[in-house]
């Protein structure tokens, strides 16, 4: 059998904490601190915090393949979605010009290179 491959879309730690947020959420149903209209909602805010946990932890990783900004940013993009959702759209449409600073100021091709 060959090693892993470098080029796997999702880790274990990610499904695992995927299934643990998803049994988190169908337990708070059943025991009616949530409805099931809110589940989506939630899923959104906890899937958007698991991405970005998980970019912030491969950026700070030396000799990572890859660049996690696409799933820090995925993960930001979530939880707007999901925060809006839950409090309401209208508060929250701020956060889009903040996320989008954020992504133009943590992208790669705006870095200073030295020396």
């Amino acid at each position: 059998m060959s090693p892993r491959s470098p080029r796997r879309r999702s880790s274990p730690f990610t499904s695992g904490l995927t299934l643990i947020l998803l049994g988190v959420l169908f337990l708070l149903i059943n025991l009616n601190y949530l409805d099931w209209s809110d589940l989506a909602a939630y899923f959104l805010l906890g899937l958007g915090l698991i991405l970005l946990v998980e970019g912030l932890s491969l950026k700070s990783t030396p000799g990572a393949q890859r660049s996690p900004m696409g799933k820090i940013l995925a993960g930001i993009i979530l939880i707007i979605i999901g925060a809006g959702n839950i409090f309401g759209h209208f508060t929250w449409w701020p956060l889009i010009l903040i996320v989008i600073g954020l992504y133009l100021l943590l992208s790669p091709g705006n870095r200073v290179k030295s020396g």
